[in-house]
This record gives structure tokens, sequence and C-alpha cells, in this order.
């Protein structure tokens, strides 16, 4: 019986290894996706800050035509580009300035009632 197990279990790894072009197939920007891949497999032997350098080189950019919100991917980009070459907290600071603000839209305060004289 733990052997049936056993032997089911291994036979269910292959199908649970997807290669990267069956996982970037569905990916939302597949070219994206296995450019990705290839930049993670080239750069893997490097330590972070070349590592980091490593990816920002081999990726494309964003199609932003894709993106759920176009107008922010876009200011996104045009952020990462100012900031390139920027890491670790000067980085954040960077993108944090130069991403506009959102406006928060109030919402209408509801009326209070005025209390008349006499009444608590």
């Amino acid at each position: 019986m733990l052997l049936a197990l056993a032997a089911g279990a291994l036979l269910s790894f292959p199908a649970l290894a997807q290669s990267a072009a069956d996982y970037c197939a569905r990916a939302r920007d597949p070219v994206r996706c296995e450019a990705r891949q290839a930049a993670l497999k080239n750069c893997a032997d490097m330590n972070r800050v070349k590592k980091q350098a490593c990816l920002e080189a081999s990726m494309p950019p964003v199609d932003c035509s894709k993106a759920q919100n176009p107008q922010a991917c876009e200011t996104a980009q045009k952020a990462r580009q100012v900031c390139k070459g920027k890491t670790g907290k000067e980085l954040k600071i960077c993108l944090r300035d130069e991403r506009p603000r959102k406006k928060k839209m109030s919402k209408p305060r509801p009326a209070r009632a005025i209390p008349k004289k006499g009444h608590k």
C-alpha cells in the first residue's frame, strides 16, 4: 500500500512541474515573462547588486497597453527611467518623488442637524 502511494506521488511530480514556456504562455505578457526567465537564468551566478543590474539590463520594458491602468503604467515607466542606476533606499525615495500623488476624493459630509433651542 505504501509502495503504491509512493509510486503515485513520484509519477505526479512531472505533471506539477511546468516548463517556463508553459508558465509564460498563460502570463499577461508572455514575451516579457520569457525574457524574465532567461534573464534569471543568465544572471543567477551574480551577487545582489550585479544581479539586479543584470536583470534590469536584460528585461524589455513593460507593455503598458496590456496593463489594467495604462496611464499609471506609463507614469511608473517614466519614474523607473529617471531613477535608473539607483538602489535601496535611494531608489525608493526617487520612485516615490517621481510618481505624482493620487488626489484623494473627498466624500461629501452628511448634513448635521442643528439643534433647536431648548432641546438637548
